[in-house]
């Protein structure tokens, strides 16, 4: 014998269930209908014809409003986190034809690009006047290996600000990029696109999304991308793919299982030598590095499986594990004068190319479960997070050595691809090997409570046991250091209606000394560094939550900095403190259905408060690639004409960086103008960029001992296809 229940009576005695500790105002789960019992209705009850849904509507333009974000370790609306948040959307990034991570961090204020250091590859950035270079992030862990990150397979990018330890353990001083994944969807969806350009640019991308059964989607997003530059003889090849399987999206028990794979073959850049404190006055284009010997070689490989269990709509948890592999390999040039500046500077003046020739492969294990819950105890509201996080790193790392030395050049006339002597490439050797193991173990939580209507307070903290060691080459013998350290993060949060939301914020973070893979035998026996960042803010939705606009005003500060103790060579003092102070705005989303902006503006002031004797020509100086200001505005307006028509445009500004210490060498200002006519109809569309409109000289990788100029005025063509 069958049942039939009333639809209105499963949905009260569902609410009657989840009634106990839930809040008044959240939604019933779906309720999954038998539909086939459903069809044996009574004879004398209506029965409803079938639809048919012939035609898809044509979706709008997606918003550069961020999407929902885990960033703070649950599932929340921007609005929600009591910290700054930017996040650059896949819209903002296909308008802009962002092809990498630095390029769509162009769209973000306080953020700066050094350029490649010591050795050093990849994506490299400075945030609130703090190295970000070990605080890069894939879907919340970590991803700080050294390589050139894409954003074929991103849907959003997004960067908190200021310190974070309590929720993802070391570094953040000055905050940290998360890289979002796309995911498969419950739709059949298909998209190509080629892209053509100035210097020899050239790029195709496919992104396939399609559903399997009621409840298994597969994705696959590649890429392919060649391009030269408008540096002479530098080029750049890169490929990639990432599958992606989903089971059960969006239900009880949801399986993600995810591979993510990056090739590239390039000929490093490591622009031009400073003359009299800026840089070397020749056209941009001018190459002093040796195009037919130099190179950069990486492989990143990263496998993800996750697994997320809801208990209700309340409750759920979720588990982690990724194994990631990466290596490297370069031999690039930096260019310097020989000793002092030259005495009769002229075309034929010598240029000396200093070698940077390194190489590496890391791999990380992590592991990590995540609790999120609502519940009341009494007349408080709480939202609980807890988790715990293993991760197991290795690396090792070498010097590619040879006994010949570089050919040198000259400024006017460089030879960037020069004769090299017999068995000069097969000279070289891997020596001065270094590994690294390193196991850390976390546990943390946060509680979010609404004490009163309107007003929550936020508490977190967080404790991290990190063990590292570190085997030298011989005579040197090996170096290991324990670091067991407690984090903490903090908030008031004031949302007097749905539209606007005022808070005040704490966190701190640490900087323990072989964060980046290596110690020496000073640092071994220093402990870790710790910064706090104290924050106010406001965060409002205008136009109907149609466009997002927030301030902040914000102290970065880190208060035992490492230094040099010149009577202690056995240790490395903490002493020295400086900060950052400065005042954000930023606005994201729609002015009206067609026109769309996203603009954003940080100024800071940052200062090198104490320091010690061997470093006093830093105290009281700017910090490295630190400017007064950043600003950067982009606004689309679409029109509907035999088609649709985008129009677009915006202006990117960065004031004056120094690149030393003593603030005796620097680059200077620059604003950058970007368009773009974009032409489209159901499945087809043709998009122009244009990248320098004005072609304005600029320099926007900075290092102590070069600089490396911003791209010349250049456009690129693509045709792109949706079905």
């Amino acid at each position: 014998m069958r049942f039939c229940i009333p639809l209105s009576l499963t949905l009260a005695l569902g609410l009657s269930a989840f009634s106990v500790g839930a809040y008044a105002d959240d939604q019933l789960e779906p309720v999954e209908l038998d539909l086939a019992e459903a069809t044996d209705a009574p004879a004398d009850e209506a029965v409803m014809p079938a639809v048919t849904v012939q035609e898809k509507q044509e979706p709008e333009d997606k918003s550069y409003q961020g999407n929902q974000t885990r960033i703070g370790k649950t599932n929340q609306l921007p609005k929600d986190i009591p910290q700054s948040l930017t996040i650059v959307s896949d819209q903002l990034m296909q308008d802009r034809n962002a092809t990498t991570l630095k390029e769509a961090l162009r769209n973000v204020a306080g953020l700066t690009f050094n350029a490649g250091e010591g050795g050093r590859i990849g994506d490299n950035i400075t945030l609130r006047g703090y190295s970000a270079v070990g605080d890069l992030y894939l879907d919340g862990l970590r991803d700080m290996a050294q390589y050139n990150r894409e954003t074929f397979n991103l849907e959003q990018v997004e960067v908190l600000r200021g310190s974070a330890s309590m929720l993802y353990g070391r570094g953040s001083t000055g905050g940290l990029i998360n890289q979002v994944s796309k995911l498969p969807k419950q739709v059949d969806h298909y998209e190509a696109n080629i892209t053509g350009g100035t210097y020899g640019f050239l790029r195709g991308t496919v992104d396939i999304n399609k559903t399997l059964t009621d409840k298994l989607a597969f994705r696959l997003n590649a890429m392919g991308t060649t391009t030269g530059s408008f540096r002479d003889n530098v080029s750049n090849k890169r490929w990639g793919f990432a599958p992606t399987l989903t089971w059960g999206g969006g239900t009880a028990n949801e399986v993600t299982a995810a591979y993510y794979f990056l090739k590239e073959n390039n000929i490093p850049d490591y622009g031009v030598p400073y003359l009299d404190g800026r840089p070397l006055n020749v056209p941009v284009s001018r190459f002093f590095g040796m195009a037919n010997f130099d190179y950069e070689r990486n492989r990143t490989s990263i496998g993800t499986l996750s697994y997320t269990h809801r208990f209700n709509n309340d409750h759920e948890i979720r588990t982690i594990i990724r194994q990631a592999d990466y290596s490297r390999d370069l031999r690039a040039t930096a260019p310097r004068f020989l000793g002092k500046r030259p005495l009769f500077f002229d075309e034929d003046s010598i240029i000396n190319r200093q070698r940077q020739a390194r190489g590496g492969v890391e791999h990380t294990l992590t592991a990590q479960t995540e609790y999120n819950g609502k519940f009341r105890t009494g007349f408080i509201k709480h939202e609980l997070m807890a988790g715990y996080a293993y991760m197991w790193e290795r690396a090792e790392r070498w010097n590619n050595t040879s006994s010949f030395t570089n050919p040198t050049t000259v400024v006017g006339h460089p030879d960037d691809t020069p004769n090299i002597r017999r068995g000069f490439d097969d000279s070289f050797r891997r020596t001065a090997f270094n590994s690294y193991v390193g196991r850390t173990n976390s546990v943390y939580a946060q509680n979010t409570m609404e004490l009163l209507p309107h007003v929550k307070l936020l508490m977190g903290t967080r404790f991290d046991a990190m063990h590292a060691m570190y085997k030298r080459p011989q005579p040197n013998g090996p170096l290991d250091r324990n670091d067991h350290v407690w984090s903490y993060r903090g908030g008031l949060i004031y949302q007097p209606t749905k539209l606007s939301t005022y808070y005040l914020a704490y966190g701190s973070s640490f900087n323990p000394s072989a964060e980046l893979y290596q110690l020496d035998d000073r640092t071994a026996n220093t402990d870790p560094e710790k910064s706090r960042n104290m924050e106010a803010g406001a965060k409002w939705e205008l136009f109907d939550g149609d466009l997002s606009v927030r301030t902040a005003i914000f102290r970065t500060q880190k208060f035992n900095e490492r230094n040099t103790d010149l009577s202690r060579p056995d240790v490395a003092l903490l002493t020295g403190r400086r900060h950052t102070d400065g005042i954000e705005v930023e606005t994201a989303g729609r002015i009206t259905k067609n026109w769309q902006v996203f603009s954003s503006m940080a100024l800071m002031h940052s200062n090198v408060d104490k320091a010690s004797f061997s470093q006093a020509t830093a105290l009281n100086k700017t910090p490295v690639n630190t400017p007064k200001y950043t600003y950067s505005l982009w606004s689309t307006y679409t029109m509907k004409f035999h088609g649709k028509w985008k129009l677009g445009a915006g202006i990117e500004g960065v004031g004056f960086r120094y690149s030393t210490a003593n603030n005796l060498v620097g680059a200077p200002a620059y604003t950058r103008v970007d368009a773009m006519l974009e032409y489209t109809l159901k499945h087809y569309s043709v998009k122009l960029n244009v990248f320098n409109l004005l072609n304005a000289k600029y320099y926007e990788g900075v290092y102590t001992g070069h600089v490396v100029p911003g791209t010349s005025r250049s456009a690129q063509l693509t045709i792109g296809m949706k079905i």
